[in-house]
């Protein structure tokens, strides 16, 4: 069968590739250059428009990752149990007015700041209390590694680093990053507008009969 030149289906060249064709269409289109300023609830999944520098240590402070008690390494003899007097409580939010003391355990809850001269915390699962006398002891296992569960400040995101990229879609744990250093707005790239028409007198809207001759 005999293909007539000005055939419409003829292709007498190869077709484009589908990487030349992104190629071309990165060539031609530009990114969105404005910028919003938003709060952020309004954030999410929007792109970041500049990098977030971090301006202050997370965690913020070295603080405990369990509750248990939070003693200095050097108090605890690595080949037998150790009993030490609690001398003190401090939880979230609160810090120790002192420093600790020689030979002493600390009762400190998750994320509560690690008491100065305390390198380590015991498991509370890992700690027996003792009723004295003259006040609660507790009894810890050897065994126990340096620094064990003491979180340092900056462990997370450094001051001065760059805690998100630009570029970056944010995700809600992102936010929660941003909210962690204190920001309640972000920069973000403008929102594409785009908009979709459907022309000529043979179109119709889905849902209704169709005339002749329409689609």
């Amino acid at each position: 069968m005999v293909q007539l030149s000005d055939d419409c289906f003829t292709n007498g060249d190869r077709l484009m590739t589908v990487a030349e064709a992104l190629e071309h269409i990165e060539k031609h289109v530009t990114r969105v250059a404005a910028v919003e300023y938003v709060s952020l609830r309004g954030a999410a999944r929007r792109v970041l428009a500049c990098d977030v520098i971090a301006t202050m240590n997370l965690p913020l402070h070295g603080n405990s990752a369990v509750d248990g008690c939070a003693v200095a390494y050097s108090s605890l003899s690595p080949e037998r149990e150790t009993v030490l007097p609690i001398g003190g409580r401090v939880a979230a939010g609160r810090l120790l007015d002192r420093q600790l003391r020689q030979d002493e355990a600390i009762r400190i809850f998750t994320g509560a700041p690690m008491p100065e001269g305390a390198d380590t915390v015991i498991m509370q699962e890992d700690c027996i209390a003792i009723d004295g006398v003259d006040g609660q002891w507790v009894r810890i296992k050897p065994g126990i590694r340096k620094g064990a569960n003491h979180r340092h400040a900056g462990e997370d995101v450094a001051a001065g680093a760059i805690a998100l990229s630009a570029g970056r879609r944010l995700l809600p744990a992102d936010l929660g990053l941003v909210a962690a250093l204190g920001r309640d707005r972000l920069s973000v790239c403008r929102r594409l507008r785009v908009a979709l028409l459907s022309t000529g007198d043979e179109v119709c809207d889905p849902g209704k009969p169709l005339p002749p001759a329409a689609i």
